[in-house]
């Protein structure tokens, strides 16, 4: 399994003002993913992604390709004693091809607790490590709160992509989105 060569990081979600107010900080990181976690994804996916959830096999030629770069979030020290796929509170993955980078997933179990954030910007800085200039994502037109998510990260609206997805037997449009990670190069960027 390829794996990317950025260190795992912990990403608190909040962080005590002061000693009498302080909050209880998450221990979790991210690492790259491992063939282990496979499991794990797989029920993720279908818990958090009912309608498109991907296969065990799609996850596993996704998870080999070279080109794909993956990541987990887990509980930190999971792994001992924990009931497999426990731990795992988040994942998500990129594609590079060439200076182009699209984010193929992102979820999480704990919502509003930062891992999305700290998820997103992992492939970020991998895309960036493998040279992409700009990272795109398709979202369902009908979740507002991942449009929500990706423009306040700095992502905006460049395509549309009608019935691209098939949910329930019921077309929902994509929306396509672009951050630009780093600045054109040579004279064509002036």
């Amino acid at each position: 399994m390829s794996e990317p060569t950025t260190e795992p990081t912990t990403e608190p979600t909040t962080e005590p003002t002061d000693e009498a107010e302080a909050v209880p900080v998450p221990s979790w990181i991210l690492r790259p993913v491992r063939a282990s976690d496979i499991e794990a994804i797989a029920r993720a996916e279908l818990e958090l992604f009912p309608d498109e959830a991907w296969s065990r096999d799609q996850l596993i030629e996704e998870l080999l390709h070279p080109l794909r770069r993956y990541v987990v979030c887990v509980e930190e020290g999971a792994g001992v004693g924990i009931p497999p796929g426990d731990e795992l509170l988040g994942y998500a993955g990129i594609m590079v091809a060439g200076d182009s980078a699209d984010l193929h997933t992102i979820g999480t179990r704990r919502p509003g607790q930062g891992i999305g954030r700290a998820l997103l910007r992992w492939c970020e800085q991998a895309a960036r490590d493998l040279g992409a200039r700009r990272l795109l994502l398709e979202v369902r037109e009908d979740n507002a709160r991942a449009r929500d998510f990706y423009t306040a990260a700095g992502y905006r609206e460049i395509a549309h992509r009608r019935g691209y997805y098939r949910i329930r037997g019921r077309a929902v449009d994509a929306l396509i989105m672009e951050r630009q990670l780093r600045e054109a190069e040579g004279p064509a960027a002036s």
